[in-house]
């Protein structure tokens, strides 16, 4: 955490680095996290292949983008409700399934546009 007595230049980079240790942590231990990866690897590659434009690449990086964040979102919503409620209950069942929901329909709705610019590139 950031302290007040803290110079400006240090709680930023206090704050990136944390930000960063959460990146590669999620890259390193959640398997959700990395399948993600692994497609968003496989879509850039794909956009390169067949010669995306620059505006279709970015919204495919933007797309990309939206879906890791639900994903890191949804694995510390579980992280925290594994931790603050270890047992089963119904609530933390609706808390994860809605989670998950936000991941899935991301990534349908980033499937949808991805496939539309490669049918235009096919």
């Amino acid at each position: 955490m950031t302290s007040p007595q803290d110079s400006i230049p240090v709680r930023i980079y206090k704050k990136f680095s944390y930000a960063f240790v959460g990146l590669i942590d999620g890259i390193l231990h959640d398997f959700s996290i990395q399948l993600q990866f692994g497609f968003a690897t496989f879509a850039l590659i794909v956009a390169i292949v067949f010669k995306f434009t620059d505006i279709e690449t970015s919204i495919l990086m933007v797309c990309i983008g939206m879906v890791l964040c639900f994903e890191y979102l949804n694995s510390a919503v579980e992280a925290m409700i594994d931790h603050l409620e270890p047992k089963f209950t119904p609530q933390a069942k609706v808390a994860k399934d809605l989670g998950s929901a936000s991941v899935g329909l991301s990534a349908l709705v980033s499937l949808i546009i991805g496939l539309m610019f490669l049918f235009n590139h096919i």
